[in-house]
């Protein structure tokens, strides 16, 4: 051990620049490892987890340096290329190392104290000069021993009491206590075993007897030594197994364990899919698709990144899951991301059918505790081989990652926006790739524009695949003119008579249909008719999306809530009437338009719960619904056989959002949405709404032209018109 005292850099969760240097007891100095994580206190009482990033034998020159408070691992949980990979983030998007640190690690590894209060024991009880809101927080310390800020809030209903909290500790009535929180917490399961003293055959004979008077014990009994022979552990069954799954009494088995009979314990189990039951299977490249794989491995060696440019249903997933297999084989690691969660439900099952249980996830739908799992296994000796993920999965500890995936590489939800590291996951993976010497494949049907420019100038590899697998053709597309529509008087609602008599010809051909609506909610905003008034968003200053299953007023962007007005708050009027239409109202007027038929909807809100993306996938893929309506969800990859008809609602719509991609995300969703028609050669129709000056559904195919030939499209979109 050297005489100096040893320091080490510290990085933690939080928006400031730099590192701060701690000093290292003398019990910790041979521990002490960069990666691993320390508990170290910030500021007069905050308890935060950091990670070490570096040690040294230099002093800081500015502050005193403190003590660490306490070392949490045995082995390092991010390994020294994480961190370079941390600083480039820093550096290349202008934000602090705390914030890469916070975006990086599942919460469940990152501890911090959190403030708890209770009455200060010195306090005589005097409440002359306290408020209101004094004597409430008060109150309610008097009936719970601690209660933490977030508590005292909820009792008393207010929000901002920090000020108020602040007060009550200056004046030695209240005592704050910071106590560290630790968020993950193992799984564990009952399970039983056979007593030691039974091993002998004598007692064991001696216990069936005395067990003869408590029949049930004895059922208990055998039914634990039948199964313990059956389970994968031998001699060890869980108490599922033993009580739910065979219905045997559970206080027949308490009984033999107070008589010591069984010995009770608790086993740390996983939370992730157990996958063993896959099958493996190979797949068979057409010729076009080896041809492709082929060049893909030259660019590969040459330029160390390529494109693909593959229309829907050409196949690339198989060309994906040829090149995952070469690279596991020769001992690498692959990283195959996807821009939505929904997405995985179909891919998953795609590759465990090839991979099987070396394949893991990792996305924010995952609780935290089933990251931190992943995580875990990422760093165990027996890592997943494939890890498929979302933006986040990036930051995973990979030890000899090969090649990474990035399929549907145009969309948007790649970028993170909001909080800080703002990151770009492509551009970030062209980094990560450059940092393990491994390879990067883009996949899209429609490229963005920065994408394709560098294949087409050679910085990267470009590989076009061009014919749909099958030969299934490009589904044709109708353009419906709303103005004839309206001067006739056949629209119904927000559906012109086209797209009923077109839906309707589908349904009794029994296949399926998708309407893509790019909102949410069941009206745009809610309206004064007598004096204008519509209710804004108090953060954003935006208009709130009336939503009629939860009867409120929602705000898209920060998530505010208000109650829906009856009356209006400027001019008391109650001729309150909502304006324009999502997918909530368009899912009620297809109800009503087709009785028969089963509607379901897929959007933000009905897809918030966990599985709730794999249960609309899997009962639109098994026909148990027959019209599906959804927002750009359901352009994004998902592959359905008995589509027979898309039809867009108000598609020129997407032509006018204040964004200068507005033309070049339109001509995309129109034209992945239309591919999710199945082998059948289906329809789509797409609603375009009146303008007085021009034509718009002219140029409407002067848009879908040109954005064809910027985005390098591998063959033009059929399109018939039908404009007066």
């Amino acid at each position: 051990m050297s005489s100096l005292a040893l320091f080490v850099e510290v990085i933690l969760p939080l928006p400031l620049a730099g590192t701060f240097t701690y000093r290292v007891p003398r019990n910790l100095e041979d521990e002490v490892a960069v990666g691993k994580r320390v508990v170290v206190q910030f500021g007069r009482k905050k308890l935060y987890t950091g990670i070490i990033a570096d040690r040294h034998d230099r002093p800081p020159t500015s502050y005193q340096a403190k003590y660490l408070e306490e070392l949490l691992d045995d082995e390092p949980v991010v390994f020294g290329h994480q961190l370079a990979f941390w600083n480039w983030i820093r550096e290349y998007y202008l934000c602090h190392l705390g914030d890469a640190m916070q975006a990086a690690l599942p919460s469940g590894l990152k501890l911090s104290s959190e403030s708890r209060l209770a009455i200060h024991p010195d306090y005589a009880g005097e409440t002359d000069e306290l408020s209101e809101e004094e004597m409430d927080i008060l109150e309610a310390l008097q009936n719970n021993t601690f209660l933490t800020l977030d508590d005292i809030g909820g009792l008393i209903r207010k929000t901002h009491i920090h000020a108020t909290v602040r007060s009550l500790v200056a004046k030695q009535i209240v005592v704050q206590y910071e106590e560290l929180q630790h968020k993950f917490k193992p799984k564990t399961e009952v399970i039983y075993r056979l007593a030691d003293w039974l091993e002998d055959k004598s007692k064991m004979a001696e216990l069936f007897d005395a067990l003869g008077r408590a029949p049930k014990q004895l059922e208990a009994l055998m039914q634990f030594i039948q199964s313990s022979k059956t389970g994968k552990e031998k001699g060890v069954v869980k108490r599922q197994v033993l009580i739910s799954d065979n219905g045997i009494s559970a206080a027949a088995v308490d009984q033999l364990v107070k008589k010591e009979i069984l010995v009770k314990s608790e086993l740390e189990v996983s939370r992730l899919i157990d996958t063993d039951a896959w099958a493996t299977e190979d797949i068979v490249l057409t010729a076009e698709q080896q041809k492709v794989f082929d060049e893909l491995n030259v660019l590969f060696d040459s330029k160390g990144a390529a494109l693909l440019h593959g229309v829907t249903s050409s196949g690339k997933t198989e060309i994906y899951i040829q090149l995952i297999q070469e690279h596991i084989s020769q001992g690498g690691q692959v990283l195959y991301m996807l821009p939505e969660i929904a997405l995985t439900a179909q891919i998953i099952q795609r590759l465990q059918k090839h991979f099987g249980d070396k394949v893991g996830i990792y996305h924010s739908k995952m609780s935290d505790n089933e990251r931190v799992e992943v995580w875990k296994k990422q760093l165990s000796h027996e890592p997943y081989d494939v890890v498929l993920g979302a933006r986040s999965s990036l930051f995973l500890p990979f030890k000899k990652l090969g090649l990474i995936i990035l399929d549907e590489e145009h969309e948007h939800t790649f970028k993170q926006h909001d909080p800080a590291p703002r990151y770009h996951a492509r551009d970030a993976a062209a980094y990560l790739c450059k940092q393990h010497e491994a390879k990067l494949l883009l996949g899209s049907a429609t490229p963005s524009i920065e994408a394709y420019f560098n294949g087409k100038k050679g910085r990267i590899g470009l590989v076009h695949l061009s014919e749909r697998y099958g030969g299934v053709q490009l589904p044709h597309i109708e353009i419906s003119d709303l103005r004839s529509e309206r001067k006739a008087e056949s629209m119904k609602g927000p559906f012109s008579s086209q797209l009923l008599q077109r839906i309707n010809e589908t349904l009794l051909r029994r296949q399926q249909v998708i309407i893509f609506q790019n909102r949410r909610g069941y009206s745009s905003f809610v309206q004064c008719n007598g004096c204008g008034w519509v209710p804004d968003c108090i953060n954003c200053d935006i208009s709130l999306t009336y939503h009629k299953y939860s009867n409120d007023l929602r705000c898209h962007y920060c998530g505010h809530a208000d109650k829906v007005p009856h009356v209006c708050p400027n001019c008391q009027s109650t001729y309150l009437k909502t304006k324009g239409f999502g997918t909530e109202q368009v899912e009620e007027e297809l109800a009503l338009h087709f009785p028969s038929a089963v509607v379901a909807r897929m959007d933000m809100d009905t897809t918030r719960g966990k599985h709730a993306y794999t249960r609309i996938i899997s009962d639109f893929e098994e026909k148990r619904i027959d019209i599906l309506v959804g927002t750009q969800m359901v352009t994004k990859g998902l592959d359905f056989d008995h589509v027979g008809l898309v039809g867009i609602l108000n598609a020129d719509a997407l032509l006018n959002y204040p964004d200068f991609r507005s033309f070049e995300r339109a001509y995309r969703l129109w034209r992945r949405v239309s591919e999710r028609v199945g082998p059948q050669r289906g329809v789509v129709a797409t609603g375009i709404r009146s303008q007085p000056l021009h034509c718009k559904t002219r140029w409407c195919l002067r848009v879908i032209r040109a954005c064809t030939s910027r985005v390098g499209a591998a063959q033009a979109v059929p399109v018939s018109l039908y404009c007066a």
